[in-house]
């Protein structure tokens, strides 16, 4: 109870710092909702008590205009609120989707391709999204106020009567408190089983309304081995649910049944006073009225405590993720000299996690400033991982990297990013303009955008377009939007490393989908763009190595050769090898 507790303060914190009014207008719509019922347990016995009675007109004319006038002007209130509470319980959680969302682009990268890791997300990320555990918290925490103050007056009036029925519908409550928890342990159980089906299905439908596989799909037949994956997951769901819903059924089917001898009870006991003069008919239905609200709002209160707790049960799992360390996040220095760049490797070695293998053995170089370097290698030779720790992607396991004599664990990440510019293998561009995929700000310095298009050879393409640099990239949002050709793809991507005009520039392959002549044509090219700064250009082939200072050749995670493209022809290496079997390209 205490964790729950914790959880709770953590999460109603977390909301009051996203929307100030959020717990005000929970608490004042609970108030409302908690006094509303008294109106129409108390005034019915004054009305029946009058008809029997005295008959007067006017009073009777009075105590239904105060029912009629206050039932009205409530329940306008709690529509109100309640509106109010759903319009901002959707706010709230598309605020906690952002907070998470930041949190996960925060988060360490190894994190992002490590399953376990993405299972916890999946869990934490599920409960919210699917089965609004968020609101449903706050939900329960509310109706639970609203359920003491309303049981609190009840108890006043049920105990006027007698107190022994109070505890036999305690009783009775208790019991099918017992049972909902139960069921409620059944449900979490079922729904933590669904997870990993869920994150397979998601991906597949995903792949579905994906129209960049389209051709693949059309060319490939991919259509029935896709849907037919969707089919099984979807079977393997219903099992699931086969299992556990015949238990759902047993558990309210006792609920209902106990709900019934309740009232036998109740309404025996209560006629059995009438019968024997103790209280009159408007008392009756009164104490009636008073005795079915009191058993619905214990129940309730209980069925909140049960619901709370269920609900802090699974949002333990987004505070677990939430609370998933950075250690990439802890460097504190700032980048001295932001003009230049020189880096050194130091005996690093580094294995993936879950790997017992490592993937770079013990590497040691230099890469002096304004110096280029070819990195080439046969695929899997380590070339990206390489790039990977020199991003602050991953941490080496043993080593160092110094950049300007700094370890770069100790710079401050946007400080150390800023002098970065990557196109990776795997490049993306965005659903967003031209401008913006190349800039990422919404107000991009024209004279610099302008500089990049021309130099990556995109500046007479983007100006025969209607809405210029302003033209969406794919058609997500935009029907004018356009789809780039590979080629293009690929320089708006070098014109976005060219705009940052950072003093190192790194090519991780992202001509590998091109022919040797067409790359070594964009390869040539960017050299010259990047003029005086310093350089990495990754390849497995060789198109970049004639213009290069050195070149590293990495073979299964250990840096093998070393030298000018003179010096490595003339070893009779790998990279010779490598060289006269990919010569009559470049030659």
């Amino acid at each position: 109870m205490k964790k729950n507790i914790m959880i709770a303060i953590h999460f109603l914190t977390l909301a009051h710092t996203m929307s100030k009014t959020y717990i005000p207008l929970l608490f004042s719509a609970a108030i409302f909702k908690a006094i509303s019922p008294f109106l129409n347990i108390i005034m019915p016995k004054f009305i029946i008590d009058e008809l029997i009675g005295e008959k007067r007109i006017e009073v009777l004319i009075l105590y239904v205009a105060i029912t009629v006038l206050g039932n009205g002007l409530l329940n306008l209130l709690i529509k109100l609120l309640d509106s109010k509470v759903d319009i901002a319980n959707f706010a709230m959680v598309n605020s906690f989707e952002l907070h998470m969302g930041k949190h996960i682009m925060d988060m360490d990268y190894e994190n992002l391709e490590d399953p376990e890791i993405l299972d916890k997300k999946e869990k934490a990320i599920f409960p919210i999204n699917n089965q609004g555990v968020l609101w449903r918290m706050f939900g329960s925490m509310i109706t639970l106020l609203q359920g003491i103050i309303t049981t609190i007056g009840l108890i006043v009036i049920v105990a006027t009567l007698n107190v022994y029925l109070l505890l036999i519908i305690v009783a009775i409550m208790l019991v099918n408190t017992t049972l909902l928890k139960k069921q409620q342990s059944m449900y979490y159980e079922m729904y933590q089983g669904l997870i990993p089906l869920n994150r397979k299905i998601g991906y597949y439908i995903t792949l579905i309304g994906d129209f960049s596989i389209a051709k693949d799909v059309r060319m490939n037949h991919m259509a029935p081995f896709i849907l037919k994956k969707v089919d099984d997951y979807n079977t393997a769901s219903l099992e699931q649910f086969g299992t556990y819903f015949p238990k759902y059924g047993k558990t309210d089917g006792i609920s209902a049944i106990n709900l019934q001898v309740q009232m036998v009870v109740v309404y025996a006991y209560m006629a059995w006073q009438v019968l024997q003069g103790f209280i009159g008919i408007g008392s009756f239905t009164m104490y009636i009225a008073a005795a079915n609200n009191f058993s619905a709002s214990i129940f309730g209160m209980l069925a909140n405590f049960v619901e709370f707790n269920q609900n802090c049960k699974y949002l333990e799992q987004y505070l677990e993720f939430e609370q998933l360390p950075s250690r990439n996040e802890t460097g504190i220095k700032k980048v001295m000299e932001k003009e230049q760049v020189e880096i050194e490797f130091r005996n690093v070695s580094f294995r993936y996690p879950r790997s017992e293998e490592y993937t770079l053995k013990k590497v040691s170089l230099t890469i002096r400033n304004g110096e280029k370097l070819s990195i080439v290698g046969q695929n899997g030779a380590g070339k990206t991982t390489f790039i990977k720790l020199l991003c602050k992607l991953y941490e080496p396991q043993e080593g160092e990297i110094l950049v300007n004599g700094v370890n770069i664990k100790d710079y401050n990440r946007e400080e150390y990013n800023q002098l970065l510019a990557v196109v990776f293998q795997d490049y993306k561009l965005f659903s967003f303009s031209v401008r913006e995929n190349i800039s990422f700000y919404q107000t991009a310095e024209e004279g610099k955008l302008n500089h990049a298009l021309e130099k990556a050879g995109l500046k007479e393409r983007i100006a025969r377009l209607d809405k210029g640099t302003q033209t969406s990239i794919y058609k997500n949002f935009d029907k004018e939007g356009i789809e780039l050709s590979g080629g293009e793809s690929q320089k708006l991507a070098i014109a976005r490393a060219i705009y940052k005009e950072a003093p190192l520039v790194i090519l991780d392959e992202p001509t590998a989908a091109l022919d040797p002549y067409a790359e070594f044509e964009i390869y040539s090219r960017f050299n010259e763009l990047v003029n005086n700064k310093t350089a990495i250009y990754i390849s497995h082939r060789l198109s970049s190595c004639r213009f290069c200072d050195h070149i590293a050749v990495f073979d299964h995670g250990e840096l093998i050769e070393y030298g000018s493209h003179t010096e490595l022809e003339q070893q009779n290496g790998l990279y010779s090898k490598m060289w006269h079997t990919q010569a009559q390209y470049y030659a």
